[in-house]
């Protein structure tokens, strides 16, 4: 900068000078252009000398005092001990440090809480896991142990392999967990907002240990970083499978010995009938051999009834599977051996043990492919009596029974336990083939046993409650007056909602459960919850027990709503009542005060008014829907405590929105939310 000045003088001296002829005159321009030179110099000095005492040492000093408060002291208090013209920026600084500090504690607070209700819930959780009687285990999408609880280390007989980040594989074979897992993964894709939905898979099988195990699969939902993570649920019932197969003996032995002593029975009874001349003496050998089998026959007929009646039926095992499913893991896995299979048609429901009935489907096609060297396969089901048809069809020569009979003598993979002809008999089944209709084509024709689910209609979408966008609350206006002066943070809040026996009460539908939970300081307080059951004095539609899951036996010799509403207006104190939809749960309450001799004086607040407020850009404004916008997690939908916890972390959300456009006391939220 300094040469950029020395430039401009030495140019405007020679410019000046140049013009001047006079040697007086151009030493007067030369004195008058160094003075001016040394004026501008002490000018600049003084300025940028100002700027550095009151500008620049300034912000480096607030910037080494901005590291201690985000880095070691957020309540460390800015002074500037000199003049500066940085005006309120200490001062704004400051009092971020203060917010900060402040933002720490609460959230140290909260952590605290937060820890302390974990480890209430952790816990209680561990003492439920400890009581069952099955093992359960959760495994991430590798099948890595990530928790299991003490019986399932009694089912693999304190095992060294179950240990967090081992493999379940270690346990159990991985093929009908495989299996069982593809279909479930098949179900969530075709149905992904349906996870309750034919969720889980039952199976038996055998622990590397040589134990058998009944097991069941559930696909857990999905979190961040475990897409397809899952419950494996096992009992062990080797002592069971011992006595199935005693029992399987036993019928065996039983049945030659009975066949024989019955052949010895039919026979003496047809000589009687037939030599009706016989002499006296044979007639009498002939009576006596007769009564003989007959009391052997009675009498191990007696042993077989008692050993039967003794015995556990087997546990019926085998699932539920729509084709479709089923077909597309078949697909999957052919895929890999260059084979293509697709499904035509519609598809049907069957009922068979999935993951027999998956390798036997990708055994059949790999032979056909092998057999006939056809790539492409075409699966189709068809209804018939009793059963299911499922038909492979591919271009070719249809399939020999010499070569479908060396089919059924073989095992479906080196895993496998049982040769084809085995799983078809668990199916009660039989395989056949044929040239198709059309020529050159050939059909594969599988029968499997239906399921039911083939009739049954889908249920009937429930009725959502009724919406009161002009629902003004029976208050108490002095109780409002009282309260609308006040900021949030000193109102106590109490957030309800009801199940009911339906959405008409003015047509005799009665409150069954009723619950809320406190809010002070935009906090939810933990203990402080409000759960009951309401006796109706009238049973409960199957079309609401649907929808909340509440029966005419959970709610027998459970409290009158009167005083149960006694109870709930104690909980209630001052606090004010905030609900979703809140109008509809509030004409249930209003239409029983007179009787519970309760008056809910306060103001109501709608968080469905606030939500058309504070969103007015959507037309969705369900509690589900809200959730779903502001992030907060769904759980125990459609009970009065789960919705009563949903609404509540919707409304601090919507403290802290409102608050935002400067709506800070009660009275303003209601005056904007009638808006």
């Amino acid at each position: 900068m300094a040469l950029l000045y020395l430039a401009l003088f030495m140019g405007a001296r020679m410019l000046l000078l140049s013009h001047a002829d006079n040697p007086y005159v151009r030493a007067q321009i030369s004195l008058a252009l160094w003075i001016a030179c040394f004026i501008t110099v002490v000018v600049l000095a003084v300025l940028i000398t100002a700027l550095y005492f009151l500008v620049f040492s300034p912000l480096k000093m607030l910037s080494q005092e901005v590291r201690i408060i985000s880095s070691v002291n957020p309540e460390y208090l800015i002074e500037l001990s000199h003049p500066h013209l940085l005006g309120d920026v200490p001062k704004v600084i400051n009092e971020l440090g203060g917010a900060l500090m402040k933002a720490r504690r609460e959230i140290a607070e909260a952590v605290s809480a937060s820890s302390s209700d974990m480890e209430n819930s952790k816990s209680r959780l561990e003492t439920i896991l400890t009581a069952l009687k099955e093992g359960i285990i959760v495994c991430d999408e590798q099948a890595r142990i990530m928790f299991y609880n003490p019986e399932a280390r009694r089912v693999f007989q304190e095992n060294a392999a179950i240990g967090l980040g081992r493999s379940l594989y270690q346990l159990v074979p991985p093929a009908p967990i495989d299996s069982s897992l593809a279909v479930l993964r098949q179900r969530r894709l075709r149905h992904p907002e349906e996870n309750d939905a034919e969720k889980d898979i039952s199976f038996v099988c055998s622990t590397l240990i040589g134990t058998i195990v009944s097991c069941r699969i559930r696909l857990l939902p999905v979190v961040p970083g475990l897409s397809w993570s899952f419950l494996f649920s096992c009992e062990d019932i080797s002592r069971e499978a011992d006595a199935w197969g005693r029992r399987e003996n036993l019928l065996r032995a039983s049945t030659r010995g009975m066949q024989t002593l019955l052949t010895s029975l039919s026979l003496g009874a047809d000589s009687l009938e037939m030599l009706p001349d016989l002499d006296a003496d044979r007639r009498a050998a002939l009576e006596q051999m007769i009564i003989k089998d007959t009391r052997s026959l009675r009498s191990q007929f007696d042993v077989l009834s008692r050993e039967i009646e003794d015995m556990k039926s087997p546990r019926y095992l085998v699932n539920d599977v729509y084709t479709e499913d089923i077909v597309a893991c078949v697909a999957r896995r052919l895929e890999e051996r260059g084979v293509r299979l697709t499904m035509i048609g519609d598809p049907l429901w069957v009922k068979a043990d999935i993951h027999s009935l998956l390798l036997l489907l990708e055994f059949l096609a790999l032979k056909i492919h092998e057999y006939s060297g056809a790539a492409t396969i075409e699966a189709e089901t068809l209804l018939g009596d009793k059963r299911v048809y499922l038909n492979y069809y591919w271009h070719g020569q249809a399939v020999p029974e010499a070569e479908i009979r060396r089919w059924k003598a073989s095992i479906m993979e080196p895993s496998a336990v049982h040769k084809v002809a085995e799983v078809l008999q668990q199916l009660d089944s039989e395989l056949w083939s044929s040239p198709h209709n059309t020529p050159g084509f050939a059909v594969l024709r599988l029968p499997i046993p239906y399921s039911t689910q083939q009739w049954e209609l889908p249920l009937p979408k429930l009725p959502s409650r009724p919406v009161y966008t002009d629902f003004s609350a029976d208050e108490d206006t002095a109780e409002t007056d009282r309260l609308k002066d006040l900021p949030f943070d000193r109102i106590p809040f109490v957030v309800f909602d009801t199940e009911t026996t339906g959405l008409a009460p003015l047509d005799r539908d009665e409150i069954i459960s009723l619950a809320g939970v406190k809010i002070v300081k935009r906090g939810i307080v933990v203990g402080e919850t409000f759960d009951r059951l309401v006796d109706p004095r009238r049973p409960i539609p199957q079309s609401s027990v649907r929808f909340h899951g509440i029966t005419d036996n959970m709610v027998y010799g459970k409290p009158a709503i009167e005083e149960v509403l006694r109870s709930f207006h104690a909980f209630v104190g001052d606090a004010v009542l905030v609900g979703h939809n809140a109008a509809f749960d509030m004409q249930f309450i209003r239409m029983k005060e007179r009787r519970a001799g309760v008056r809910f004086r306060g103001p109501v607040l709608d968080t469905l008014s606030l939500s058309l407020l504070l969103h007015d850009h959507t037309p969705e404004h369900s509690l589900d829907a809200v959730a779903r916008r502001l992030g907060v997690e769904v759980r125990g939908r459609h009970t009065a405590i789960g919705d009563s916890l949903i609404t509540a972390q919707i409304f601090i959300k919507f403290l802290y929105l409102l608050q935002e456009q400067r709506i800070t006391t009660l009275g303003q939220m209601l005056e904007a939310s009638q808006r």
